[in-house]
């Protein structure tokens, strides 16, 4: 489990599965969010040149609509 902290603050928490730092990648942005291991993890980094960033943001569209209950059936 990783705690997703902004200013200190606990802001979130993400397990496993999670793509982090996504939307600094796509918008060519800082990341605006500092990660913490609250629990033993293991992480893995994929260097910016060697992610598909049109199926990145598919992938990011079909999390932000599971994240509202937008989920597609097909």
């Amino acid at each position: 489990m990783l705690a997703v902290e902004r200013d200190g603050e606990t802001i979130a928490e993400v397990g496993p599965g999670a793509i982090l730092g996504k939307m600094a990648l796509l918008e060519g942005r800082r990341r605006t969010a500092t990660l913490r291991a609250v629990t033993a993890c293991r992480v893995a980094v994929v260097p910016s040149d060697h992610v598909d960033r049109r199926r990145l943001q598919h992938l990011a569209e079909g999390r932000e609509q599971e994240s509202h209950g937008e989920g597609t059936s097909r």
